[in-house]
This record gives structure tokens, C-alpha cells and sequence, in this order.
């Protein structure tokens, strides 16, 4: 989990579940693809400038540049799938030997090459020994995807066509988001499926009071954040939601506490 460990108890969850309230999303979090540090703890991280990323098994499975919550996903679906809940950010020495990817704070080479998290070797096969995965396999991988590099055309998952992977590249063109690996060295750091927070909790009404199990509002009970059940389902329409959505209904809780009648729909006349 990206998410800090320390803060993500359940604590409020456990307290709403034992008041009686309906719950729901429970299996549900804010994903993205996160970088593993050696303390265990890992690392909100987007905009991958180039590489691939593959799952345990050395294959390609999305568009690198995906927003982070749908990588997030994929990621998920691939463990899903069994493929394991080991990732690799696959690279080479573009940026001589620094990280390819927005990553804050970013990995420390030496400290997380001890700890096993970051592999360099001279060909793609030393690099898939490195990381356990089969040789042939990882080959193909990159060989495909040096492949659409070349054409400027990623045909399996079209990395570079959706305008959100090119803003945080900076690039204009899917031509501009496909480069290939090559050069004298390869590294590989390891990913996981991380979070930026749980969103499954207490169902609430639209004044963000908590339901209980036949739908009835709890008496003087309100939820809102990450302690409810997220308004936006399973979906992440965009950044900000968690905190707008939050921030929304916690103000529909305090108006409806304080007795104020606040319509759902902010642009409804009064009649």
C-alpha cells in the first residue's frame, strides 16, 4: 500500500459496522502503481517516461501511462489472473541510471539495489534472471514493444494515444511515448499494487447521514471521506475526488446537523 500503514486501521469502519450501518466497497481503494522501498512501505508512482512495466511472469500487460487508478487495476486483475504480485519497472540507462518515473521520495540505486529491489544487468536475459522470470519470455516482451517503438505505434495496448499519458510526458504525439530499450544496460525495479487510501465504508444518504441495513438513516450518525462508502462506486473520475467528495458531503452532514436545508441539486430555484 502507497497509503501510510500506520493510519489505515479500520478503526471507524469497525465502530460504524458494530452501530449497525450498511456497508459497502469494502474491497475497494484509491490504486495506483507504487514503487517498494526497503523499509516495506511504497511509493506513489506515475508518469513512467520509458520502460515497460511487466508482472511476475515477464509479460506486458497495459499502457504504462494509464491513469494511475486504472494501472492500478490492471495490476490487480493480473494478480487476479495469477500472475503473481511481483512487478518490474523495466528500463535502461535514459536518464543515466536515474528513475524514469515521478516518484516522491524517489529510490535511492545503492539502497535499493542491496535490498534486492533494484536489478542492472548488461543484456535483457541477465536482467530476467536477476528478477526470476523467464528469459525467452521477458525477451519477447521487450522485442514486441521495441517493435511499436519503432513504428510509433504500440499496438497491443496504444501507449501515447490517450492525452492523459502524454500531458505528464509533456509529450504531442503517441510517437513521443514510445521509446525502445536498448543501450549497454538494463535495470529493473520492483512495483507493487498500491493505494492512496481505502474508499469502502458506511452507505450514506445525500446529507451524508450513515445507513443501516434496511436503508433507514442512524440517528444522529454521519460519515464522510474515506470512512464511507466512496460516492464515485468503483470508478476514479479524476484527481481531487476523494478530498472534493469528502469535503462535499461533510458540509452536507454539518448543515443537515445544524437544521439547514441544503438541495441536492446547488442550482435548483426555490420555488
Amino acid at each position: 500500500s502507497a497509503s501510510h500503514p500506520d493510519t489505515g486501521t479500520g478503526d471507524a469502519v469497525r465502530m460504524l459496522d458494530e452501530a449497525g450501518a450498511l456497508l459497502d466497497l469494502l474491497d475497494q481503494s484509491w490504486w495506483c502503481p507504487a514503487t517498494l522501498f526497503p523499509n516495506g512501505r511504497a511509493a506513489f508512482t506515475l508518469g513512467f517516461r520509458s520502460g515497460i512495466i511487466v508482472d511476475g511472469t515477464g509479460r506486458r500487460f497495459a499502457d504504462e501511462l494509464l491513469p494511475y487508478d486504472q494501472m492500478g487495476r490492471r495490476m490487480r486483475a493480473r494478480m487476479d489472473d495469477g500472475a503473481g504480485e511481483e512487478f518490474w519497472f523495466v528500463f535502461d540507462d535514459v536518464e543515466a541510471g536515474g528513475y524514469p518515473a515521478i516518484c516522491v521520495p524517489g529510490p535511492d540505486p545503492d539502497q535499493h539495489r542491496e535490498a534486492g529491489l533494484w536489478r542492472t544487468a548488461g543484456s535483457i536475459g541477465e536482467l530476467a534472471e536477476a528478477i526470476g522470470v523467464d528469459e525467452v519470455v521477458l525477451g519477447e516482451s521487450v522485442a514486441r514493444y521495441n517493435g511499436f517503438a519503432a513504428r510509433g505505434q504500440d499496438d497491443d495496448f496504444g501507449r501515447g494515444e490517450d492525452p492523459y499519458g502524454r500531458f505528464f510526458l509533456g509529450a504531442s504525439s503517441p510517437e513521443e511515448c514510445l521509446r525502445p530499450l536498448e543501450g549497454e544496460r538494463f535495470h529493473a525495479v520492483r512495483l507493487v499494487l498500491g493505494d492512496l487510501g481505502t474508499k469502502g465504508g458506511a452507505v450514506t444518504d445525500h446529507h451524508g447521514a450513515v445507513l443501516d441495513t434496511d436503508g433507514a438513516p442512524i440517528p444522529g450518525l454521519y460519515a464522510a471521506g474515506n470512512s464511507s462508502a466512496s460516492v464515485s462506486g468503483e470508478a476514479y473520475p479524476g484527481p481531487g475526488v476523494p478530498l472534493g467528495s469528502g469535503m462535499t458531503m461533510a458540509f452536507r452532514a454539518v448543515a443537515d446537523m445544524a437544521g439547514e436545508s441544503i438541495p441536492v441539486d446547488p442550482f435548483a430555484v426555490a420555488p
